[in-house]
């Protein structure tokens, strides 16, 4: 039986600078919304909808800002199923779904029931019985149009809604049934929407991009294989310059050349090759001219040179001044006091390793007038520029470095401008995920969410040996003890599409990223005190509580 969680304490306060029941306009109400904590924004939600205090286990501190403006003042808040609304988005907070998803279930459902109340004229949730979906169901044309929110008002109501119902006891469901929404009729999506001929018309798009894919395949793979150690090599080198750093052989800057020789393939390598051993490869010398800095160091000479740059006794000088004299009182603590936050400047030359491509193309977005803001003051970065990602940096370094690529655009006279700056080992993360990733859907017959799914905890032993052998079957020996060469084949057990017990799950053999999922765990150990955490998977997904929690590597 599922416990009912305590009423809201109403004498909990709302400053009334942060009240959004004061003001007008949504942006500033989703602004105050935002402004409030968990506790603050569930006391506005069961005051306006004290029935839903009476639902069980509805963890209404887990409700996003996005999904509380909607019941309150959004869309939601102005519909005829309001109440029932306002009970689903509780339900999914506390199902651990994500905001954005949520959003889009919560369209997708408003949208039914308005087609619904549109043909059918009922004023209550209620009114939607089996005959009304089946009536509306023989309208063939609008349900060609409905496929994705039907799929998605299933998703929401069906599956989320339908677990949350099953663990009512009887008594707790007469009570609070009236707040939840009608389930769609079982088969009704089969029977009435065309979904086969829109997963038909999906699969040709996809069967065509996969027959392109499919052309390069062995030299995107081969790319992969080659493009990765020379950003290990890189990473490997940095390190040590690092460990330098740290015993007082080199000093901060550190002005450094990296030279190493690169493979790479011809721009037409062409369809005929069909394995990596038939490409012919190049090789070229790349050359690196950087500078090892931290933010002390480096926010000192940039003050500097800004108040050089200045005439004395100009309003130019005394700002300049003024900006120094604010950075020395900041830089006692945080990111400036600390001895280990390292990134890099890089100096342009004529051929930098591959990686420096991506990279310069990030840096060069920071700070872009693109990164429009909403209503309510949250930000678009967009494309991982303005937040840290398993491939950019930590949000100090990214808060850093905008400020300064934002001071070079706005100061009439301008500092000598920085050449790109970056985390070689954020770089090197993204690398080795994505190749992992790349790998893994060329070679091991898996889709993403299958790939996802690796963990520690399911890799087959013992591994399977076999014998290396030559193209013409012979086996292959090591050239200088004339041994047998033996590999072995490493196994995931992953749950493939369609299937949701434990017992139907597939061996998956992932054994050409192999070294990529060791380096994954040093780096999940390396970062989580030794060991890989265990992690909840995705809980947008619809297998979240089939797959569970385990030490994803892809977490």
């Amino acid at each position: 039986m599922i416990q009912t969680l305590p009423r809201v304490d109403h004498a909990f306060q709302i400053p009334s600078e942060h009240d959004p029941r004061l003001v007008d306009g949504g942006g500033t109400q989703r602004q105050r919304l935002g402004q409030l904590n968990s506790a603050q924004r569930r006391l506005l939600v069961l005051e306006r909808y004290p029935e839903l205090g009476a639902l069980p286990n509805c963890d209404w501190d887990q409700l996003s800002v996005r999904a509380a403006f909607s019941i309150l003042f959004g869309e939601s808040s102005r519909h005829f199923a309001r109440l029932q609304l306002a009970a689903l988005a509780g339900i999914l907070a506390t199902a651990g779904i994500t905001a954005g998803y949520a959003t889009d279930v919560d369209f997708s459902v408003r949208s039914v029931l308005d087609l619904l109340q549109q043909q059918f004229g009922m004023t209550t949730p209620q009114a939607i019985t089996l005959d009304v979906w089946e009536a509306w169901g023989r309208n063939t044309s609008l349900m060609q149009t409905l496929t994705t929110r039907l799929r998605k008002y299933a998703a929401a109501v069906n599956h989320h809604l339908g677990d949350y119902r099953e663990r009512l006891s009887p008594e707790e469901l007469t009570r609070v049934g009236h707040l939840l929404l009608p389930a769609m009729p079982k088969q009704f999506r089969y029977r009435f929407v065309p979904e086969a001929e829109h997963r038909a018309v999906a699969q040709r798009k996809r069967k065509a991009k996969t027959d392109v894919i499919s052309e390069c395949a062995t030299a995107i793979l081969a790319l992969m294989l080659a493009r990765y150690p020379s950003t290990e090599r890189f990473i490997g080198w940095y390190r040590q310059q690092l460990a330098r750093i740290e015993s007082g052989e080199l000093s901060i800057p550190a002005r450094l050349v990296y030279e190493d020789n690169q493979l790479d393939l011809p721009r037409q390598p062409g369809p005929d090759a069909v394995s990596v051993e038939q490409l012919q490869w190049h090789t070229s010398p790349v050359r690196l001219e950087l500078s090892i800095w931290r933010p002390h160091e480096f926010s000192q000479q940039r003050y500097a040179e800004r108040v050089q740059q200045t005439t004395p006794g100009t309003r130019e000088h005394d700002l300049a001044l003024s900006a120094r004299s604010e950075w020395k009182r900041r830089a006692k603590a945080g990111m400036h006091a600390d001895p280990h936050a390292y990134f890099v400047e890089v100096h342009p030359t004529a051929a930098m390793p591959w990686f420096m491509g991506p990279v310069a193309d990030w840096y060069a977005r920071l700070g872009r007038p693109q990164q429009r803001r909403h209503a309510g003051g949250a930000s678009n970065a967009g494309s991982g520029t303005g937040h840290a990602g398993v491939g950019t940096p930590a949000e100090w370094l990214v808060a850093y470095l905008q400020n300064f690529v934002l001071a070079d655009r706005q100061l009439v006279r301008r500092t000598s401008p920085a050449g790109v700056c970056f985390d070689p080992e954020a770089t090197y993360r993204g690398v080795l995920f994505g190749t992992a990733i790349v790998t893994l859907m060329l070679t091991a017959d898996a889709r993403i969410h299958e790939i996802l799914q690796i963990s520690l905890d399911r890799f087959v032993r013992p591994v399977r040996l076999y014998i290396v052998k030559n193209p013409d079957g012979t086996p292959k020996r090591d050239p200088t003890s004339n041994k047998i060469i033996t590999d072995v084949i490493v196994e995931q057990r992953l749950l493939p599409k369609g299937r949701k017990r434990d017992d139907l799950r597939l061996q998956y053999d992932v054994s050409a990223a192999r070294g990529h999922l060791h380096a994954i765990t040093r780096l999940l150990q390396a970062g989580h005190s030794g060991q890989v955490p265990i992690v909840r998977y995705d809980p947008s997904h619809p297998k979240a509580e089939q797959l569970g929690a385990e030490r994803y590597l892809f977490q």
